[in-house]
């Protein structure tokens, strides 16, 4: 089996919006148990996401420091910041974060905004991936396609792989799909079978979902053992460029 990676993971202390917690050495604990070999991590959703997002992002920085070889940090934003949100993930690259994770219907931003459209430029730029929550009035599949046509070398992931982001991601090449809070493993497999194990990622989105329900839930579907090794980190690997 090659690298192992769970890509969608929040850590953080008690003082997120939902209560919520998760710690750095929990998450790791947690993987050296599972046989997992890197997870990537960021903030939990925040009451204040704007300072509030800057200093969690500064917490996750810290985290991926403390344990370099087994945690990739992403940052969070809220595109309604505009420059400011801008400003904040040139920051947060420059402190070692690699990605981006932006979640429309927390932060109530429209996937046409203007504000997004300059984040994703700037971030296809400095050439890290976004993951998106999808799957909710505020993400309609469809104008995630209209992203990709417009920044078509940005990686774009979307968790949650649901209604209709299978079809949006057979005609956009730079989608991702990830099994994130995807319980039936039949939508997965359907998903192999049509787009290709090589643009699907492995997801747990821990704590609100076991890293070990989703590690099992991959390693039981009926496809080949090639095809889960890309789904279970590889194709994050590449991705990431580690």
């Amino acid at each position: 089996m090659g690298l192992i990676i769970d890509a969608h993971n929040h850590v953080g202390g008690p003082d997120r919006g939902d209560g919520k917690r998760q710690s750095a050495e929990e998450i790791v604990t947690e993987m050296d148990r599972l046989g997992i070999d890197k997870a990537v991590i960021f903030p939990f959703n925040e009451i204040n996401p704007g300072i509030s997002f800057s200093m969690a992002n500064k917490r996750t920085a810290e985290a991926i420091n403390k344990y370099p070889d087994r945690l990739i940090g992403f940052a969070r934003l809220d595109p309604n910041f505009g420059k400011k949100a801008v400003e904040e993930l040139k920051r947060d690259v420059e402190i070692g974060l690699v990605g981006l994770k932006l979640h429309p219907s927390s932060q109530k931003f429209s996937l046409r905004s203007e504000n997004l459209k300059d984040i994703i430029k700037n971030a296809d730029r400095l050439n890290i991936p976004i993951i998106f929550d999808s799957g909710k009035k505020e993400s309609p599949p469809e104008q995630f396609g209209e992203l990709a046509d417009l920044f078509p070398d940005a990686k774009i992931i979307m968790a949650h792989m649901l209604g209709d982001f299978l079809r949006v991601a057979l005609h956009h090449q730079n989608i991702y799909l990830q099994t994130t809070g995807m319980p039936r493993k039949e939508i997965i497999q359907e998903a192999v079978e049509d787009l290709g194990a090589e643009r699907i990622i492995m997801g747990s989105d821990s704590p609100y979902i076991s890293m070990e329900s989703e590690l099992t839930k991959i390693k039981s579907l009926n496809i080949s053992e090639n095809e889960k090794k890309l789904i279970m980190g590889e194709n994050m690997r590449r991705i990431l460029e580690l």
